[in-house]
């Protein structure tokens, strides 16, 4: 479900993964990775991401809904 809301977020703010790792400071391959679940976010990221596409830690990482809501 995270990875469905990290693309519906990055689709909506019209970004490439890549142009998210590269503001997370991370390789493209290891934003993949987080972002299709295979390995986890740490909380410092978390809350860029957060800060990124302007959407809470817990609606991002914690709510059960897969909708997207950018403000």
């Amino acid at each position: 479900m995270l990875s469905r809301k990290l693309k519906a977020a990055r689709e909506l703010k019209n970004v490439k993964q890549s142009e998210v790792a590269e503001f997370l400071e991370i390789s493209p391959n290891t934003y993949w990775n987080k972002e299709n679940g295979k390995t986890e976010f740490t909380i410092s990221e978390a809350k860029k991401l957060s800060e990124y596409f302007d959407i809470s830690v817990m609606e991002l990482f914690f709510n059960n809904s897969d909708n997207v809501k950018l403000t």
